[in-house]
């Protein structure tokens, strides 16, 4: 699987039936769009993603009544439900990747408040080891729920950015969410 950019990631995480946030794609001016989505999909704080350049400008919790406002200056961007709405449910956010060889590398958080930007920045767990080392690998709350879902869905080789949560969400209603799959970006 090779995935070049964001909108790749987002075609992706679509062929592969994986779980998400309720989610849409827009272009600039495309007001009347924004608010059907919103109508659409309710909730009192939303997340906005440039989706125009890696590393894009990025805003996690607006609230419903200033997302219009928000999105003025994007050329290409989405709008998904926020994590922000379930932050008491979060157990784990961050990323990982397991390579067909088995190693693993993980830059995890279980901040509940964190998104993956932030877990990122001030990971609790920033390894790379591989599927034997239970030592380290136990130590990583719900680790083999995440681990069972990256082989159930063939993901291995991907970088996955997601979070898991102790409760059921998004499009699939299943515990972990996926933002997005990276491989050549």
């Amino acid at each position: 699987m090779k995935i070049n950019n964001k909108l790749e990631s987002i075609e992706k995480i679509k062929e592969l039936n994986l779980n998400k946030f309720p989610e849409k794609t827009f272009k600039k001016n495309e007001e009347s769009k924004v608010k059907e989505f919103l109508k659409d999909y309710p909730a009192i704080l939303y997340a906005i993603r440039d989706k125009s350049s890696p590393s894009g400008l990025f805003k996690f919790k607006v609230p419903k009544d200033e997302v219009l406002k928000e999105v003025i200056d994007y050329e290409l961007f989405t709008i998904n439900v926020s994590s922000a709405n379930y932050s008491n449910n979060q157990l784990l956010v961050g990323e990982i990747e397991i390579l067909s060889n088995n190693e693993i590398y993980a830059t995890i958080s279980t901040n509940k408040d964190y998104s993956v930007r932030d877990a990122l920045y001030n990971p609790d767990f920033n390894i790379k080891t591989d599927i034997f080392d239970n030592n380290t690998l136990n130590k990583i709350p719900c680790f083999n729920e995440l681990y069972d879902y990256i082989i159930t869905n063939n993901l291995k080789d991907v970088i996955i950015e997601f979070s898991l949560f102790n409760i059921n969400l998004g499009i699939k209603k299943e515990k972990i969410i996926i933002y997005e799959l990276r491989t050549s970006y």
